[in-house]
Order: structure tokens, then C-alpha cells, then sequence
């Protein structure tokens, strides 16, 4: 690649990323409902034929926000694996604080990342090339999450049960389904749970940790 193709690849590449921003935008302050590509071309200022140039479909710009959100999510993961900031901590129970410290703090990425996709009437499935870029993210969750599980196992900081892969799955699971309720009851508007959120990762903790509940 010349120097002249170069700049031009990085002048796509820095539209790519404004549109993506603009989205994330629209998404903040309108909600899933009201994303829509005349929306983000509207805030860019752009025709909706320039923006098509770049995203051919919604679907299209809806999974790059899904890598981005997913993307995120695993960095902080494993920014709070490599800090080992829990001291004393499993890497089981680091993950579970982890994602439920990401997920309160990015409600809108949940709703994107693990409901839109199904809840979305007009939503496509994800095709093979889709998957092949969120198979690496997975690999990087829970293939990471198995070695440091065995590794706690060995050292007896964590009891035996659950192949490691399959216990770290369940335990994300758990988190995405406990911010996924908590998403519903602020939206909702409705009375509080009676159980506090650090009360809940808390819990987690101990069944999936083995350890004593905080309160």
C-alpha cells in the first residue's frame, strides 16, 4: 500500500469510527427504538447515501455496536484479571465483580449485546462472518477463565466441582441475567429489589465461589 492509499484507508477508517460515535450518540439519547440510519446521518450531517457507503443496512451498524459493546466488556475484564485489584480473589469471583461493575455502569451495552439480538423483530441472525469475528471474543472470556480456574483448583483456593469452562460460562451467565432483571426494574420504574446490588454480585460470589456471603 502506497502512501496515497494509505491516508485514504485512514480517512475511511476515521468516518467509520465518527458514524460508530454518532450512533452511540443516538443510542444514548433516544434508545434502541429510535436508532436508525437517517438518525445517525442526520447527526453526522451526512446523506444517508454516504452513510450507506460504510454500513449498507441497521443490521449492519447494530452488530458493529454489539462487537464494540462485547469488545469493551471483555477488556475490562481482563484489565481487572491482569490488576488482580481483588486481592485475595479467585479469578471466578474477579469476573463476576468485574462484569457487574461494566454492566451497571453501561445498562444501554447489555440491552444491546444480549437482548436486541433476540428481541428485535426485524433483527437478522448473525451470519458466518459475523460469528467469526465473536468467536475470538469467547475464546478470549472463557478460554482465559478456564486455565486461571483450574490454576485456583490446584492451589486450593477454589473446590473442585464443574469443568472450569462451563463453571465460568454459568457465572457469566449468572451476571448477564442479574443485570439484565436490574435493567428491567429501572426501566420499569418500579420499587427497588429489596436485595442490594453489591448484596447480589455478593451472593454470586458465594455459590459460585464457595465462599460466605458478605451480609
Amino acid at each position: 500500500m502506497d502512501a496515497r492509499e494509505a491516508r485514504s484507508a485512514r480517512r475511511r477508517e476515521q468516518t467509520r469510527d465518527e458514524i460508530l460515535n454518532a450512533a452511540r450518540r443516538v443510542l444514548d439519547s433516544h434508545g434502541l427504538a429510535r436508532l436508525s440510519l437517517a438518525a445517525v446521518a442526520r447527526e453526522l450531517q451526512l446523506t444517508k447515501a454516504a452513510l450507506y457507503y460504510y454500513f449498507p443496512s441497521k443490521e449492519a451498524l447494530l452488530f458493529e455496536l454489539l462487537f464494540g459493546a462485547l469488545t469493551r466488556e471483555v477488556e475490562a475484564l481482563e484489565e481487572a484479571l491482569n490488576e488482580g485489584s481483588t486481592k485475595g480473589a479467585t479469578a471466578l469471583e474477579t469476573m463476576i465483580r468485574s462484569l457487574a461493575t461494566h454492566h451497571a455502569a453501561h445498562p444501554l451495552e447489555v440491552k444491546l449485546v444480549y437482548l436486541h439480538p433476540q428481541l428485535a423483530t426485524d433483527a437478522a441472525p448473525f451470519d458466518e462472518a459475523m460469528l467469526a469475528r465473536l468467536r475470538p471474543l469467547n475464546a478470549r472470556i472463557f478460554g482465559r477463565m478456564a486455565d486461571l480456574i483450574d490454576a485456583d483448583r490446584e492451589a486450593e483456593r477454589l473446590p473442585p466441582g464443574l469443568p472450569a469452562r462451563r463453571l465460568a460460562f454459568l457465572a457469566h451467565t449468572a451476571v448477564v441475567g442479574l443485570s439484565t432483571v436490574q435493567g428491567l426494574i429501572r426501566t420499569a420504574d418500579s420499587a427497588p429489589l429489596i436485595h442490594s446490588d453489591s448484596g447480589l454480585v455478593d451472593g454470586l460470589v458465594a455459590q459460585f465461589c464457595g465462599a460466605p456471603p458478605a451480609d
